[in-house]
């Protein structure tokens, strides 16, 4: 795998040089892992090349390079996804991989970072242009090393489930501004939850009275956590103290 900034790798994509099945091309051209036959390559890398080539931030097309890979999930098709890494240094929260028609996810493309986590996505859409407007927008974001507030609303969330469930979230998806639906370890089901800096900022579905504070984020629960089994063994047995009386 030839590490080509994303820059380069745009002027040889335009040019013709990947084109090809051969194997060796599809491999200087980024593919790193596979699942699929490997002439087969070659197409799954023009599907793929609508979000790279996308991309119009110096940021990212200087200081990046993009390998491939072709996932095989346990239920469902076979799927890809873009990865962008820096060309020096450590990854130290610039790392982000843009997939492809995954079978995990709400839309055709979907955006996950190693800021936001690799739990849930920070951003899907159904438009390629959308997706890459969207990362040129973040490029400052990831040269200055800056975490929006979405990621602390996110980390806050994580921090009232943990505290109530007993059990860290499966994942935490992002639904909107100051939004967000965490799946339960627990009994695996998906509950609404917002989060916000201000107990003012709050929608109106999510009563500010029910609010709690973790590191300075209020979180807003829509309804009642899951209950582990330590839980309901401790309720269960204040009832039966409460009958016995």
């Amino acid at each position: 795998m030839n590490e080509m900034s994303v820059r380069e790798w745009q002027a040889r994509f335009r040019a013709g040089d990947f084109s090809s099945r051969d194997r060796a091309v599809q491999c200087e051209a980024g593919w790193y892992d596979w699942f699929c036959r490997d002439d087969a390559l070659a197409g799954r890398l023009k599907k793929l090349s609508s979000v790279v080539l996308g991309i119009k931030s110096p940021f990212i097309l200087d200081n990046y390079y993009v390998w491939f890979k072709n996932n095989c999930p346990v239920n469902g098709p076979l799927y890809d996804d873009a990865r962008f890494e820096p060309l020096v240094g450590e990854r130290d929260g610039k790392y982000f991989v843009v997939s492809l028609d995954s079978p995990h996810e709400p839309a055709r493309w979907s955006l996950y970072t190693e800021r936001y986590g690799y739990d849930a996505p920070e951003f899907c859409s159904g438009n390629v242009r959308e997706m890459t407007r969207y990362i040129d927008a973040i490029a400052p974001e990831l040269a200055k090393g800056y975490l929006p507030g979405f990621v602390q609303e996110k980390e806050a969330v994580a921090r009232y489930v943990l505290q109530h469930e007993g059990k860290a979230a499966y994942c935490i998806r992002r639904e909107g501004e100051h939004l967000f639906a965490y799946q339960s370890s627990v009994d695996w089901k998906y509950r609404a939850v917002a989060a916000s800096a201000s107990i003012d900022e709050a929608p109106k579905e999510y009563p500010a009275v029910q609010a709690e504070q973790y590191e300075g984020i209020y979180v807003f629960p829509s309804e009642a956590p899951a209950q582990g089994k330590e839980q309901d063994a401790i309720q269960q047995a204040w009832h039966r103290k409460g009958q016995e009386r």
